[in-house]
C-alpha cells in the first residue's frame, strides 16, 4: 500500500460519500432520514433531525474535514498496515 495513494484515494472516497449525503438530506430528506435511520438502531431521528440546519458554509466545512480526516485516518491505516505486514515477513 502506498501512503500517499490509498489515503488520497480514501479521502476522495470519503467525499463523494459525503456529497451523497448531504445533497440526499438537502434534496430528499424524507428519504434520508429514513434511510440513514435505519444504520443507527434504537435512534429515533426524528428528535435531532433538521435538514434546515444544512448550510452552504457549514456543507463545505463538512467536506473540508472529513476529506482531513479521512486522509489522516487512512495514512495511520497504511502505516500500521506496513508494519504489521513486515513483521510478517520476518517471521
Amino acid at each position: 500500500m502506498d501512503t500517499q495513494k490509498t489515503p488520497l484515494a480514501v479521502a476522495i472516497f470519503a467525499e463523494v460519500l459525503y456529497l451523497f449525503c448531504g445533497l440526499s438530506v438537502v434534496l430528499v430528506p424524507d428519504f434520508a432520514k429514513s434511510f440513514y435511520g435505519s444504520w443507527f438502531h434504537g435512534i429515533d431521528m426524528s428528535t435531532i433531525w433538521n435538514p434546515g440546519q444544512v448550510t452552504t458554509n457549514g456543507f463545505i466545512y463538512g467536506m473540508v474535514t472529513s476529506f482531513i480526516g479521512a486522509y489522516v485516518a487512512a495514512w495511520v491505516f497504511v502505516k500500521i498496515y506496513r508494519l504489521v505486514n513486515k513483521q510478517k515477513e520476518l517471521t
